[in-house]
């Protein structure tokens, strides 16, 4: 593969996993929620997109027998929506736990996702592969596609970065951040802290799934290991070395993240320990993360009011 390739490649994931940051900062860095289900999110919005994108399929081996041929800012749409509607109902039944137990709900609804998209075949090809997703434009661009599919995913980014910086400095985010610190206080000021804990999961879990539907009619094919909990973590880490809070924090460690997981990814089989290299790679980010919160545990651009808020030093 091309240098150029392999970076526009790089640089389009880059992007696509931007996305999932800026919703999980909404609900961690903003809100204050722990939420394990990023991953579902992701596979809701690309399954849902892919679906009502592609026809059903034929032959021996087939046996999805749904789709249909819409077109593609129709699926997308509808994978973006589907996702908030998934994050407001898993909100409604655990948005009122907190800490770990919010954490375990979360992560196990999002097994059941992964698992449901495992078994119903008839729906999503099951572990077989969900292929023939096509790709907005393609072959109708002036330049080349990989350039104008990484333009896409830069625009959609740059324009949530700005929608959510703009919804955290707004009297909503004030909510948001008053929830996080203290719930009692916003409820003795009589705000619906609930209600607002659901529009912040709803948000977030809607531009998860807008992220899936751009993977989904990038890499034309899904399966269900593209969906992992390691994929969540993977984003947790990137919104940790950013800086919770900061949502082009979340962007900047995304790109570390995502930089060191795929650059290793194309090393030569033939380079020393080259076997190794999925266990060093994390072995490399964990170290990342752990200097990171050692000398600046609230982030490279986190808000350092917001890690010291109840603390002795922070503000009382």
């Amino acid at each position: 593969m091309a240098v150029g390739d392999l970076a526009l490649l790089v640089a389009t994931i880059m992007g696509v996993y931007s996305l999932l940051a800026i919703g999980l900062n909404m609900h961690w860095g903003d809100t204050g929620l722990l939420n394990f289900a990023h991953a579902a999110f992701f596979a809701i919005g690309a399954y849902t997109s892919a679906i009502l994108t592609t026809p059903p399929e034929t032959g021996l081996l087939a046996n999805r027998t749904v789709g249909a041929s819409f077109p593609i800012f129709v699926g997308i749409g509808a994978g973006t929506t589907l996702s908030a509607v998934a994050g407001v109902l898993i909100a409604v039944t655990s948005v009122r736990l907190e800490g770990d137990y919010l954490a375990m709900v979360t992560l196990s609804f999002a097994e059941l996702i992964r698992l449901v998209i495992h078994n119903e075949g008839w729906l999503t090809s099951g572990a077989q592969s969900l292929k023939g997703i096509q790709r907005p434009l393609e072959g109708s661009v002036p330049i080349r596609y990989d350039l104008f599919y990484f333009l896409v995913v830069a625009a959609v980014v740059a324009v949530s970065y700005l929608v959510f910086r703009r919804l955290a400095e707004s009297p909503f985010g004030r909510v948001l951040h008053a929830v996080r610190e203290d719930e009692d206080v916003p409820l003795a000021l009589g705000k619906d802290t609930t209600w607002f804990k659901l529009k912040s999961f709803g948000i977030g879990a809607a531009i998860a799934g807008l992220a899936g539907g751009l993977w989904a009619h990038y890499v034309y094919a899904l399966t269900p290991n593209m969906f992992l909990p390691s994929l969540t973590f993977t984003i947790w880490a990137a919104v940790i070395i950013g800086g919770a809070g900061s949502h082009l924090g979340a962007i900047v460690g995304t790109v570390f993240i995502v930089g060191i997981r795929q650059m290793t990814r194309f090393v030569p089989n033939d380079v020393p320990f080259a076997e190794d290299l999925p266990y060093i790679r994390l072995v490399v980010i964990g170290v990342l993360l752990i200097a990171v919160l050692y000398y600046r545990p609230y982030g490279l651009l986190g808000d350092r009011e917001r890690m010291l808020a109840g603390s002795q030093e922070g503000p009382d």
